[in-house]
Formats: C-alpha cells, sequence, structure tokens
C-alpha cells in the first residue's frame, strides 16, 4: 500500500501540470464578455489613427478594447463592415482583464461618423470613428505661370453649339502631396472646363477635364487653367458654323509629306494611346472645321477633329487608334478633300516579355490613383483610368489585365524601356451595373495587387 501512495501523487501531480498547461497554451477558445458602459458603448476603448475619405487604412488604424475572460484560450474579436472598412484581432488570451488591439482594413468611402459594433463570442458593444474629408492634394500645373505644356484638347468648338462629351481637355498635372483636387479651365466665350478627383500617389499625371457650355464668339479662346497656387493658359480655336467646311493641303503635297513628325513608339501587338500622334504643318486656304482621317492600314488609322479660324499656315495633331498587326514601315494618306501626301510610321517588333512585380503585391496596389468617376449605367470611358506601379527588373513588353466584376474591367499593354519603378495605366471598359465597392486585381505572372472602384 506504502508503494501506491507515492504513484497516486505522482499522477495527481500530473494532471494538475497537465491543466495548466491547456490553459498555458490556449488550445481551446476562450470565454469572456466585452467591457461597456449601460448604454452598450466599449468602455474604455482608445482609437488609433487618422480616418480619411478614399485614403487605404494601415497597421497606425486600430481601436484598442477591453475584455473580461473567464476563461483563457484563443480569440477572434471583428467588427462588422461599415463605409468599406472594418476591424478585426485574433490570438490567444489569459483569464482575467486584458487589452486587445482590432487593426483596420479596407478605406473609408464617405465622411462623417461611423457605428460599428463589436463582437467577441455572445458578447458585444458599440464604438463609433469619426472620417475626415480627403486633405487637399498640393500640385501644380505643367507650365505654370506661363503657357500650358502638354495639353490636348479634343473635339470641335463651333459658335452658338453646346459642348458635349467629346468635348474634354487633357492637362499634365505635378502633385507633390496626394489628395483632394479641383481643376478648373475657365473662358470669357461662354464654356469652360473642370474636374473633383482625388491623387492617391505624387508624380507627374495625367488629367482629363470635362468641357461644358456654349461657345458664344468664333475666336481664339484663351482658356485659364488653375488650381489654388497655380495656373497656366492654353488657347482653343472656336469657329463659325457658317464657316463650313475649311480647305487646306499637308506640306508635301501630292508626294511625300513633310514637316511632319511621329510621336509615340508603335510596337507590334501592342495598343495604341494619345502619346502615338502625328504633328503636320499645312496650309489652309478656307477657315472651318475639319475632320481628317488617313486609311486604316497595319491595324491603325489616324484621326483629327477641330477649326480653322484663319488661314495661312497651322500645325494639326492626329491621333492614332487602333493596334499595330505587324513589324513593317506603315505608310498612310490622310484625307483632304483634294489631294494629299503620304507618311510613313515605323512599327517594331514586339519586345521579348518584361520582367517585374506589381507594387503592393500580393495585398492592396500600392501607389495607386483612380480617375474619373463611375455612375451606374454609364459607360467607361477615356477618363475612367488606374494608375498603379511596377518594379521592373528587366525591360519588355507587358499586359495587364484585371479581373471582370460589376460590368467593368481595366487593361493595360505597353513596353518598359528602362528598370525601376514604371507607372501602368490601366483603362477601363464595361458598364457598371450596380452601386457599391468592388476589388479589382490587376496581375501580370504570379504577381496581383488590389484596388477598389466604387460605383455612384
Amino acid at each position: 500500500m506504502k508503494l501506491f501512495r507515492p504513484i497516486f501523487i505522482l499522477l495527481g501531480l500530473a494532471a494538475l501540470y497537465l491543466s495548466c498547461q491547456r490553459e498555458l497554451f490556449f488550445d481551446t477558445v476562450s470565454t469572456g464578455s466585452l467591457k461597456k458602459d449601460a448604454t452598450g458603448n466599449c468602455q474604455p476603448a482608445v482609437i488609433g489613427g487618422l480616418y480619411t475619405m478614399d485614403s487605404a487604412l494601415n497597421n497606425t488604424n486600430f481601436i484598442d478594447v477591453q475584455v473580461d475572460v473567464s476563461f483563457g484560450g484563443t480569440y477572434d474579436i471583428n467588427s462588422d463592415t461599415v463605409n468599406g472598412y472594418f476591424f478585426h484581432a485574433a490570438g490567444n488570451v489569459k483569464k482575467g482583464s486584458s487589452t486587445i488591439r482590432l487593426f483596420a482594413k479596407g478605406s473609408p468611402k464617405t465622411a462623417g461618423t461611423d457605428n460599428f459594433i463589436f463582437t467577441y463570442g455572445n458578447s458585444t458593444c458599440i464604438h463609433s470613428v469619426k472620417v475626415a474629408g480627403p486633405q487637399p492634394a498640393v500640385f501644380t500645373l505643367v507650365g505654370s505661370p506661363n503657357s500650358c505644356t502638354g495639353f490636348f484638347a479634343d473635339g470641335t468648338y463651333t459658335k452658338g453649339k453646346a459642348l458635349t462629351a467629346s468635348n474634354i481637355l487633357t492637362i499634365k498635372v505635378n502633385v507633390t502631396v496626394p489628395g483632394f483636387y479641383t481643376i478648373t479651365a475657365t473662358t470669357n466665350n461662354g464654356f469652360s472646363f473642370s474636374a473633383t478627383d482625388v491623387f492617391t500617389a505624387a508624380g507627374i499625371q495625367d488629367v482629363i477635364l470635362k468641357g461644358t457650355g456654349i461657345p458664344l464668339r468664333d475666336e481664339v479662346s484663351t482658356v485659364t487653367v488653375s488650381n489654388i497656387v497655380s495656373a497656366c493658359t492654353y488657347g482653343i480655336t472656336v469657329v463659325s458654323d457658317s464657316a463650313g467646311k475649311a480647305i487646306f493641303s499637308f506640306d508635301g503635297t501630292p508626294g511625300d509629306c513633310i514637316n511632319y513628325a511621329v510621336n509615340g513608339n508603335y510596337y507590334a501587338g501592342i495598343g495604341t494611346s494619345i502619346s502615338n500622334n502625328t504633328v503636320m504643318h499645312i496650309n489652309v486656304t478656307k477657315p472651318g472645321t475639319y475632320d481628317i482621317n488617313t486609311n486604316t492600314a497595319n491595324g491603325i488609322v489616324f484621326t483629327a477633329t477641330g477649326s480653322f479660324l484663319i488661314s495661312g499656315s497651322e500645325l494639326v495633331t492626329l491621333v492614332a487608334k487602333g493596334t499595330p498587326m505587324r513589324e513593317e514601315q506603315t505608310s498612310f494618306i490622310p484625307n483632304t478633300g483634294t489631294q494629299s501626301c503620304n507618311f510613313i510610321v515605323n512599327v517594331q517588333p514586339l519586345p521579348p516579355p518584361a520582367v517585374f512585380t506589381l507594387n503592393g503585391a500580393p495585398g492592396d496596389c500600392a501607389p495607386v490613383t483612380v480617375n474619373g468617376f463611375y455612375i451606374v449605367s454609364k459607360p467607361l470611358d477615356n477618363a475612367n483610368t488606374v494608375v498603379i506601379q511596377a518594379n521592373v527588373t528587366t525591360p519588355g513588353s507587358y499586359t495587364v489585365t484585371t479581373n471582370t466584376i460589376n460590368g467593368i474591367n481595366f487593361t493595360a499593354s505597353g513596353v518598359f524601356s528602362n528598370a525601376g519603378l514604371q507607372n501602368i495605366v490601366l483603362r477601363g471598359t464595361g458598364i457598371p451595373q450596380v452601386t457599391g465597392t468592388s476589388t479589382l486585381k490587376p496581375s501580370y505572372g504570379g504577381s496581383a495587387c488590389s484596388f477598389s472602384i466604387t460605383v455612384q
């Protein structure tokens, strides 16, 4: 009997040790409750970080809540999702009173006060978070305080005729501090342009301003583009409706065009953009409107619309559209209604695929700039672009695509000529079907990141 007594003692100690170990290593789900006041507010609770409309949250954004744990173990505390973001924490906790830090995820979509419900087991409490409006961006207009540089006006401007969706003004800005912006472009001739959105990254960027109004006079209207700290000017020709079609000829007619410049790179299999254009010298003999189209060759065509107010020497920019199909020197002939000339575009072979990763992968794309407005049942247009960044190790060709969600998707194709950090401009297509926020994921090879689009 004396022999078994020590054995029973050892077994008891072992059971006590295992019980302690079970509590120590938290191999079960903890139980307890969130501390709160009589009205259900989490007490005490500490909010960390700044919460700003359209700004992605990070590890500086959190809330500390208090819990009374009756049995230690694992925990998983969540909030509901409000205004595009939520709070979450998971881990282990001992018996007793503890402070749990929940980190925020997502991006607030609107300014105001958001009320969250926090849940721990069967216990809940509530707490509010204030979201500020976006901070104003700091940027300058490229070319200020003189003539705007790198700007492009699209569409025809005619006295007495209202501007349409084709009347847009593309400008260049240099952003030093991302944030909310409003840019206006005004004239003293009855029409104007404007854009309001958010810059989410620094650097030189294109902004598309949409035109409104009705031109009052036929003239070269001075357009003053301005923000809070800078301004520059640009000239847009407005013609009289009675002017009719212009009569003009290209330098070099009727043989090879002369005094022209082909801008941008042309690669077989890579779609053209606004940077692919040809600037041509012409001689106007009768002012009026013009609508120039070249022949379609090797998958691309050049076009230009606008007006000539006076006779004499002028410049006209023909913008390329389409995707070159093969490597070759391709000839184009712009129409004038009479004799014309021809110019050559050198289409290069598609380089080998580039090697790069998307910045922010596999999480949120960083930085990311979402341009344009997204409205239910309104087709996306040239203003709907998203700028992301790639870290290029080997230059070459690329095609980046997103998933299709809520009727829209984004794509980009091009060629990186240098290594290092490079921008990718994704262009949207499709028609949004419903309101709300959707997550799109651009990918290239095994690299992918994500960004959000809110449809109004």
